[in-house]
């Protein structure tokens, strides 16, 4: 029996009650939706922590953040200090690796967000990732390809680019292959959804009242929680939307239009790779006005 081929799409800040699948009833998700009625929906899964890094370094690696050692985000502002070529993993040995040596080709398509970018880290022989961990913009990023670099067309959303490139590799593949597509969005943070870039899903999503999310008035945690962070950093970061958001309806309907839009790419990705092993995962959730957060 020849091993199958593998794609592990993973959404950025998403919680599982985003989705129709979970009953949501006002995200529109009908690819993801079929590939959960068609195939094995995860009704408790558990998350190791609540940053990008320790999330993706778990699902890399399948060690817990004390095991690989990433216990939260990794701040690219921070890259000039950085070793040359460094990568978090490096000395740990990680999925692409294994499968490499079951004969796999191996490729990531996406946000990487675990050192960086430019060079390849070990096990991948396709590299497409983007230059910032931190979501600043769906349309304004470095991209990097394989050693080529690039700056991202600004009427091209990062998904689009991203799964135009997994595409191709699936398409040039010879069996087995895996795809790793990390696709940067829907993330809910500012300024990424807060542009007024409108995208091909914008408009589904005008008029949504955004029932689905508790907008609330904020609770006293909430607040102190917002106080301790602006002292613990000095005042130097501004941290209100983590308050304001839930209340901020094009932010809101923004988020929910990045969710459409990566279910289309991942309708493309299973439609191109019928018999492929399609797993579709987010780093870990979101809150979105939940305990007034």
């Amino acid at each position: 029996m020849n091993p199958p081929n593998i794609i592990l799409v993973m959404s950025d800040n998403q919680q599982a009650a985003m989705l129709g699948c979970y009953g949501n009833p006002e995200i529109h998700s009908p690819n993801l939706d079929r590939l959960a009625q068609t195939g094995l929906r995860f009704d408790r899964a558990y998350c190791p922590n609540a940053f990008c890094s320790p999330c993706r370094a778990s699902a890399l690696t399948g060690m817990l953040p004390s095991g690989h050692g990433i216990h939260s985000w990794i701040d690219d502002r921070n890259r000039a200090d950085w070793p040359r070529g460094w990568h978090a993993l490096d000395g740990i040995d990680t999925l692409p690796e294994a499968l490499k040596r079951l004969g796999y080709r191996t490729g990531i398509f996406g946000k990487y967000h675990l050192g960086e970018t430019a060079s390849a880290g070990a096990g991948w022989d396709d590299w497409v990732t983007m230059e910032d961990g931190h979501v600043r913009s769906f349309y304004r990023n470095r991209i990097h390809d394989n050693g080529h670099s690039f700056d991202q067309p600004e009427d091209r959303h990062a998904v689009d680019v991203f799964a135009d490139r997994a595409l191709e590799f699936i398409g040039s593949s010879r069996h087995p292959y895996f795809a790793f597509v990390p696709f940067p969005a829907p993330y809910g943070h500012w300024p990424a959804t807060r542009d007024g870039i409108r995208n091909c899903w914008s408009g589904h999503y005008d008029e949504c009242p955004v029932a689905s999310i508790p907008r609330s008035g904020l609770s006293s945690e909430a607040v102190a929680h917002y106080d301790a962070i602006r002292t613990a950093s000095g005042g130097g970061l501004d941290f209100s939307m983590l308050m304001r958001a839930p209340n901020d309806l094009p932010t809101l309907r923004n988020y929910f239009s990045q969710i459409s839009l990566v279910d289309e790419a991942v309708g493309r990705i299973a439609r191109a790779a019928p018999d492929a092993l399609i797993l579709f995962a987010a780093d870990h959730g979101l809150s979105l006005g939940q305990h007034g957060f």
